[in-house]
């Protein structure tokens, strides 16, 4: 006799197991780096899903474009409160300052389902190698925005919806080069690995929370022509030339609607990697 499996049961909608996909349940979402990018891309993406009444909150270090990104989401639905928060990651107090700001905005308990989008980041200064990274500021600064703000953000996130005892998703967007060496890419590996470590920690001490690492891809992103204008190496370079002539850089709506397809259909393991191009 076959046995089912969780897809199976999650499939039958309704059986015992069963949980609505989020796009059914009234949800508060949380995206950082939400300015531009991927991180617009997913905003614009989940407003375009999420059910009548949710709320998403967007933050970002760019107020302008920020905005830009509220009109985008709400053009999608007219049924969903969208807020866009200001602050730098990259400061160690701001992600506590996140949090008591929408204590005064959001009640967790008016909600079905949480979602965190860990999606801020920066590729660093990729005109140096790795002995060159001398400045302790400096390091301290790139690792409070790329790791330390993560772990921090998702505690501040677990505790705030507590109160709801909403079931949550949490997602750490990754990329290759938490696998991959890369020349003058020595903090972003470094950081993109710590986080994803950190990340299978937390879905072995948590089974109750759904966490996805989520790999977009090469996006054709303003981080792409950062690293093909500045890097150190020729031929890290040339390799972003290469991908960009042939067409082989992902348009970022394009991978944000994989995720959130991902999302909906809620049948990956949790705390394990998935990439843009996995069917």
């Amino acid at each position: 006799m076959d046995v089912p499996t969780l897809s199976a049961v999650k499939m039958a909608e309704g059986g015992e197991g069963w949980t609505p996909p989020f796009s059914k349940r009234k949800s508060l979402c949380v995206v950082t780096g939400g300015s531009r990018g991927f991180g617009r891309s997913v905003a614009v993406a989940l407003a375009e899903e999420v059910a009548r009444g949710s709320h998403i909150v967007v933050l970002g270090r760019n107020s302008e474009s920020l905005r830009d990104t509220e009109k985008l989401s709400k053009a999608m639905s007219p049924h969903i409160q969208i807020t866009t928060l200001f602050g730098d990651l990259s400061k160690c107090s701001v992600t506590g300052s996140i949090f008591a700001c929408l204590r005064f905005q959001v009640d967790p308990t008016d909600y079905d389902h949480a979602l965190l989008v860990n999606n801020a980041g920066s590729v660093g200064n990729v005109s140096r190698r790795t002995w060159e990274h001398g400045d302790p500021q400096e390091l301290d600064s790139y690792f409070n925005l790329n790791v330390a703000s993560a772990v921090s953000l998702t505690a501040k996130f677990l505790e705030f919806v507590r109160p709801g005892n909403l079931p949550c998703t949490i997602v750490n967007v990754t990329c290759d080069e938490a696998h991959r060496p890369m020349k003058c890419h020595s903090l972003y590996c470094a950081g993109k690995a710590a986080r994803e470590m950190m990340f299978r920690v937390m879905a072995q001490e948590e089974p109750h929370l759904r966490i996805l690492s989520y790999n977009p891809g090469p996006l054709e992103t303003e981080l792409k022509t950062t690293v093909m204008m500045e890097a150190a190496d020729a031929e890290v370079r040339e390799e972003i030339r290469r991908l960009r002539d042939d067409n082989q850089l992902i348009d970022p709506d394009v991978s944000a609607r994989k995720l959130v397809q991902l999302l909906k259909e809620d049948l990956f393991k949790s705390g394990e990697i998935v990439n843009f191009h996995e069917s």
